[in-house]
């Protein structure tokens, strides 16, 4: 058994929860038996022990971008791995904001983190934290991997990331939310994995107009933030990607449209292996 895998701990696209829902968007990225997170969407502790891991295990955190379906529980992992002791030190590696964002979490959680400290002696829990805000190119490198970012265009945020992990000999690439980008084709190339979001058209309608009330501009905003299974396909194909993993299905109506439909929208145009990625989905590279 490989002792390299991506393990899909959440596959939701967009903030929406309901029952039978996958968690948002989070995984993991295990070289050597070690794993690194990428994303801490809604339910990223739960599932992280869920997929077999220790929490004690946590020690790199990588965000590609700050929408809250990425980045909602970043704080309670850290207070959580915090609390129990768990991790001495943990690196996180962000976008511009993620400085803030550990900030106003610390902040909202002043009370509980100043008893703590004074009732059981426990360390600041700022100390256990170190974070570097990133931007394109080489970002991380240890005994393990080396971890490069590529600016993608989501929206209208400024800094969102896709992420390249290299190895001694794999690469796998997680795409970020973004647009068709023939950048990231090149950022991709040869890959032996890559996880990129995707969007089904004959989706969107229905979500839209379920949301209409209170997203009344949300099609526009799909539009110029997120690429159709389509144009995935090509992006692996022009990569020359051995394995392409769809993950963070907008929309994430499982019910009205399964995740093999996604699949089947981009093998038009992608003749190599797809899989449809779900919540504790494990992919060996």
């Amino acid at each position: 058994m490989s002792n390299n895998k991506v393990v899909l701990l959440g596959t939701k696209g967009g903030p929406r929860m309901e029952k039978g829902l996958s968690w948002s968007t989070c995984s993991v990225i295990e070289v050597d038996s070690h794993p690194y997170i990428v994303d801490c969407g809604l339910g990223v502790t739960r599932q992280f022990v869920e997929a077999g891991y220790s929490l004690s295990q946590v020690d790199n955190i990588f965000i590609t971008h700050h929408h809250s379906d990425h980045n909602l529980e970043f704080g309670p992992l850290i207070h959580t791995l915090w609390t129990t002791g768990t991790s001495d030190s943990v690196a996180v590696y962000g976008p511009e904001g993620t400085k803030n964002l550990m900030n106003g979490f610390l902040k909202s959680q002043e009370i509980d983190i100043k008893v703590r400290i004074e009732d059981e002696k426990q360390r600041d829990l700022e100390q256990i934290v170190k974070i570097t805000e990133i931007s394109e190119g080489l970002i991380m490198e240890d005994e393990r991997v080396k971890v490069s970012a590529l600016r993608v265009i989501h929206g209208l945020l400024e800094n969102c990331f896709a992420l390249k992990f290299e190895t001694r000999n794999k690469k796998v690439v997680f795409s970020g939310d973004t647009i068709y980008s023939p950048a990231l084709a090149e950022f991709s190339a040869d890959a032996d994995v890559l996880v990129h979001e995707v969007m089904l058209e004959e989706g969107i309608d229905a979500i839209c107009k379920r949301l209409k009330e209170v997203k009344p501009n949300l099609k526009e905003h799909l539009m110029i933030s997120h690429t159709f299974a389509e144009d995935v396909g090509k992006i692996a194909k022009d990569a020359n990607v051995k394995h392409l993993v769809l993950n963070h299905y907008v929309p994430h109506m499982p019910k009205a449209f399964p995740i093999s439909e996604f699949a089947k929208a981009a093998q038009t145009t992608y003749d190599g292996k797809i899989t449809a990625g779900y919540d504790l989905c494990e992919i060996e590279f």
